[in-house]
């Protein structure tokens, strides 16, 4: 299998794209195989021998840029033109957001397993990233026809409208590309617990409908948008999101705020609504003022069925359930460790993360998670082999019948 195994690829490819042969490893411990089928089953001793080793074979951009110099051989060896692809899946093509500031290698392995020839991924860049991110991120998606970079790039500041916006910039270049059925918003920290077959199975079961958290009652945070939030602009070109005494305005349109993630499932119809009508480009400019608007403008727009948005409810708030992403906040018990109030998870999460119905796992950090990422590719692409079938019950627990969506 691709990831689990050292390649050898063909000498003359190799020597006419100036490329070293040793740089092709993708495993995380040189000189010691990882049985990862025994990490995801949970087998305490084979974790114990890798939970405390730094991997000492971590990807590079460095060496991202150099196989991508020969797109041909980058998708060959790396996997991308052998790809398991069923006819379903042919027939649902997904776009994909991915955000990302730093570590284009990392962004590699969240595409490569989640690519399919009939996708469509729009990669933003911070434009606070430096340059040498913004080539790398260039030549990856310069090998694919279905992979680009996104037209118009936001310098993203934690908590910032202009995060917001990076995704609806995106979104609007998705609408240029035809015959897509859902489009899934992810950072470049997220990697998926379910195959890509797995993925088009649970939304065929949406009916059309998209899928957003939804938090109403006290834990929407209102101080979030009850005062109006503006940013600071500095000198060398930075900013600082400043909180001022100033009462913020009440949303447009009845609105009633609802919170909810980042990150969600939406509908092409949603999508398409999002870019093109008032009523969500008014929803977009009141949150202007709001801290961390994305976690309030998709939910917003889903849950206020006096909207009738496409693809969104008749009742408020019908689940509490996350599809998208599983993500552990302190002080929740994480079996990794924090970075930011966020658990980055490790080997010892794999076996517990398995057997989780959400589509994708936030957050893995390249250096402390390779191993976990190596792992879980191996899970995903045996998965894609042996093709199992989703919980049918489970979903269709979650889902609603098409009487009760807009």
């Amino acid at each position: 299998m691709l990831f689990s195994r050292r390649i050898h690829s063909d000498i003359n490819v190799l020597r006419s794209s100036n490329i070293n042969q040793d740089l092709i490893e993708f495993r995380p411990f040189k000189n010691q195989e990882i049985n990862c089928k025994k990490i995801v089953e949970g087998d305490e001793n084979e974790i114990k021998k890798f939970v405390e080793r730094k991997p000492d074979n971590i990807p590079t951009n460095e060496t991202l840029v150099k196989h991508t110099q020969n797109c041909s051989f980058f998708r060959r060896i790396y996997g991308y033109d052998a790809v398991l692809n069923t006819e379903e899946e042919k027939q649902f093509p997904i776009a994909f957001n991915i955000l990302l500031y730093k570590e284009v290698e990392q962004v590699e392995i969240l595409l490569r397993i989640i690519y399919r020839p009939q996708n469509y991924y729009c990669l933003h860049i911070d434009g606070f990233s430096p340059d040498h991110v913004h080539r790398a991120a260039k030549s990856l998606a310069d090998c694919f026809n279905n992979v680009f970079i996104v037209s118009k790039t936001e310098k993203i500041v934690y908590e910032s409208f202009q995060r917001l916006q990076a995704d609806i910039n995106c979104m609007s270049d998705h609408l240029d590309n035809p015959n897509w059925k859902y489009l899934i918003n992810l950072p470049s920290q997220e990697y998926p617990i379910k195959s890509n077959a797995e993925i088009v199975q649970i939304l065929k079961l949406l009916n059309d409908t998209n899928y957003t958290e939804c938090i109403i009652g006290t834990g929407r945070l209102n101080i979030r948008y009850k005062f109006k939030y503006k940013n600071v602009y500095e000198p060398n070109g930075t900013y600082r999101i400043v909180k001022t005494n100033e009462r913020y305005k009440d949303p447009p349109h009845r609105m009633v705020v609802v919170k909810g993630s980042a990150y969600g499932v939406f509908t092409r119809r949603f999508v398409d609504y999002v870019i093109n009508t008032k009523l969500a480009r008014d929803l977009l400019e009141w949150c202007r003022g709001v801290l961390s608007p994305d976690e309030y403008y998709w939910s917003t727009l889903n849950h206020n069925p006096h909207l009738h948005v496409p693809g969104s409810y008749k009742v408020k708030c019908p689940t509490t359930f996350l599809l998208s992403t599983y993500v552990i906040w302190y002080p929740m018990k994480c079996p990794g460790k924090f970075l930011r109030f966020v658990c980055i998870f490790g080997i010892t999460s794999l076996s517990k993360l398995a057997k989780r119905k959400e589509l994708f796992v936030n957050k893995f950090e390249l250096e402390y998670s390779y191993p976990a990422l190596y792992c879980l590719s191996e899970f995903l692409r045996n998965k894609s082999l042996s093709r199992p079938r989703i919980d049918e019950k489970f979903y269709k627990q979650l889902y609603f019948n098409q009487t009760n969506i807009v």
